[in-house]
């Protein structure tokens, strides 16, 4: 009995300093009223990003890469953009996208439902008419209700975001309604992880005895 008590005792230990950093990490971060981003785009050239977008998505889907590498996405996997946020020179953008998949594709359906979404963020920069995606996430899966899944991804992107991790450290200095996100480090380091990945590709293209690519 005393064993049990203090493996008991141990566990607690464990357990409630957990508890409380998970706490830290849910703390909301709301945008200041002043710092509140407004940008507007034309309908015209929010269809004409909306497009692109879903063509390079598409292609990230058919390769089964970044978000897309669960064996559940296939050809006719429903691409939605829920929104796409701009920065206020167009140049940079956060696309919401939910995918709609029939419930056969899940691990454990609910026969109750046909469809079932997901949903993820990818960071976009424009350069002259090309706009180059990378995905950052979070993932937000098996949702049977579309509608209420756009308002979790708003929710954790406007006003979760901007938080504190377990250690005390920012993990994103700013949420995605704020004027100041667009100018934070998470650009600079998705330009430095583009420019190692032009290295990679390069470097396989020309001397492919020197990489090594780990089997999916």
């Amino acid at each position: 009995m005393k064993k049990n008590s203090i493996m008991l005792e141990t566990l607690l230990i464990i357990v409630f300093p957990f508890l409380y950093s998970c706490e830290g990490v849910k703390q909301k971060k709301y945008t200041s009223k002043e710092f509140l981003n407004h940008t507007v785009i034309k309908k015209e050239d929010y269809t004409k990003d909306s497009i692109q977008v879903v063509k390079q998505l598409k292609g990230f889907l058919l390769k089964q890469e970044d978000f897309f590498h669960n064996k559940a996405y296939f050809n006719s996997t429903q691409l939605i953009i829920d929104s796409i946020i701009y920065s206020p020179d167009f140049n940079k953008l956060a696309v919401f996208v939910i995918t709609k998949n029939p419930v056969h594709r899940q691990l454990m359906p609910d026969k109750n439902y046909v469809w079932y979404y997901d949903a993820t963020c990818y960071l976009g920069i424009r350069k002259n008419d090309t706009i180059s995606l990378t995905f950052i996430g979070p993932s937000f899966t098996n949702s049977y209700n579309k509608n209420e899944l756009s308002s979790i991804i708003r929710d954790s992107y406007f006003t979760d975001f901007a938080t504190k991790d377990t250690i005390g450290l920012h993990t994103y200095k700013y949420n995605m309604n704020d004027l100041r996100f667009w100018d934070c480090s998470i650009w600079k380091e998705i330009e430095d992880k583009k420019i190692k990945k032009q290295e990679f590709e390069e470097e396989k293209r020309k001397h492919p005895e020197n990489v090594y690519e780990p089997k999916q």
